[in-house]
């Protein structure tokens, strides 16, 4: 008798109901499963398979029974999808709508007891009594009503940081000076600052280089005795053999990590080039390729604006030029070891418009054409860390002009004197500048 009344509780126990329930409720849906499958799905997976029933599909002479194991998968994804729609988002949804707290929590011992009891069960506390005492405590305490105002950090403690403003500054220098029989004295020096906060990036960058030599020159004159041409002595005659300076301002904004537009200005000469001032605008597009620990690969699609004024000449009046080009940028930074890193970039402008007012270096007629100025400009570098803030650096840079400006009168010329008629010589095409420089992070 004993065991007949343990076998009708275990019967009756709520879950082997449930699960003979649900049993009976799958089998039957098992069928309508089936049955959809045999009468939707697959009149549509013979419409793509020639070989007629899908689930008889085999493949290889080992008779691999790919159909069969795809009719399973796909009675399972139906199964699976059926029930997650009508029993977690229809039902459950159903549920939650209908389903109301019954309990509440007791605040002494924070046991859950029924929504209308008066006392816990528990720590047998009066629930009324205490509630009524809690918030009438305070007032029987306060003194005469008092206002503050809530600190900064205190108002926003809820809210996420700002994001943080990265400040870089660098300096770096050189110089060289020889005296004796060579006699030269040449510096460069360069500043870079950038601030960046959030999606806003701006950077300043300036450079200046300055070089004057000191050569002996041969006295021409007829010799005394013979009355031949002769050379009669030797002096010393200076000129200023490199000046040129540059400054350059961006600003980029991040539409997203990677992606950001960008606006500069520039202003710059080179007085031994023949450029008294050359400045101008760019703007355009920005994009991170390749960003990681060890490589940062920037491009750069944009519009460059272009003036230049030349170095004038006694009886002569050379125009300013107005430049509009297409603008190409690739640029590559590499961290070859925690204290050593490498960079490299190259930059192309086309010209887009004809240049009325120059001179065409190939021809020295006046007008040069559409893409017949392309100028371009590559650089590498390569900087090591000595102490905490300071570095040394390597540096390489190409500067290329398919037109270059007319050369100005040399150095050391007599006042007043010009080309001849019909003579006029251009600027070197390319210039370049390898340098050895101490560099300081300030930030």
């Amino acid at each position: 008798m004993k065991v007949l009344k343990e076998f009708k509780e275990f019967i009756n126990k709520g879950n082997v109901v449930d699960l003979a329930v649900a049993v009976v409720i799958g089998g039957a849906f098992g069928k309508i499963v089936s049955a959809m499958v045999s009468d939707m799905v697959m009149p549509l997976v013979n419409a793509v398979i020639p070989e007629g029933d899908w689930r008889k599909w085999e493949v290889t002479p080992l008779k691999f029974r790919v159909g069969d194991f795809l009719g399973t998968v796909v009675d399972f994804t139906i199964v699976a999808f059926v029930v997650f729609i009508v029993m977690v988002k229809i039902v459950g949804t159903l549920n939650r709508k209908t389903a109301t707290p019954e309990t509440k929590q007791c605040p002494e011992c924070l046991e859950n007891v029924p929504k209308a009891a008066r006392r816990c069960r528990a720590c047998t506390s009066v629930l009324t009594v205490l509630a009524l005492m809690l918030f009438a405590l305070p007032a029987f305490a306060q003194g005469n009503p008092s206002f503050t105002f809530g600190k900064p950090e205190e108002i926003k403690a809820g809210a996420p940081p700002p994001p943080p403003v990265e400040w870089k500054a660098l300096a770096k220098g050189g110089m060289s000076i020889t005296t004796g029989n060579s006699q030269t004295t040449n510096g460069t020096a360069a500043v870079s600052v950038s601030r960046r906060e959030s999606n806003n990036k701006f950077s300043f960058d300036a450079a200046a280089a300055y070089g004057r030599s000191s050569v002996l020159a041969a006295q021409v004159g007829p010799d005394p005795t013979t009355s031949m041409q002769a050379v009669l002595g030797v002096e010393r005659k200076t000129a200023t053999t490199t000046n040129n300076w540059l400054t350059k301002a961006r600003y980029d904004r991040f539409v997203t990590a990677n992606n950001s537009g960008y606006a500069s200005a520039l202003a710059a000469a080179d007085q031994i080039a023949g450029k008294t001032f050359a400045g101008g605008g760019q703007v355009g597009y920005s994009r991170q390729l390749v960003k990681n620990d060890l490589h940062l690969l920037v491009s750069e699609l944009g519009y460059d604006f272009s003036y230049e004024r030349y170095v004038q000449q006694p009886m002569r009046t050379l125009d300013p030029v107005t430049i509009h080009s297409a603008r190409l940028f690739v640029g590559e930074t590499m961290k070859l070891t925690p204290a050593s890193g490498l960079t490299g970039s190259i930059e192309a402008l086309f010209n887009l418009n004809r240049e009325g007012k120059a001179l065409d270096a190939s021809t020295g007629n006046t007008g040069v054409s559409a893409f017949h100025d392309t100028r371009l400009v590559a650089k590498l570098g390569l900087t090591t860390t000595l102490f905490a803030r300071l570095s040394v650096g390597l540096g390489f840079t190409l500067r290329y002009d398919q037109n270059p400006p007319p050369r100005p009168i040399p150095p050391g010329t007599a006042a007043g004197l010009m080309y001849g008629v019909g003579i006029q010589p251009f600027s070197d095409k390319s210039d370049t500048l390898t340098e050895a420089t101490l560099i300081y992070t300030f930030i």
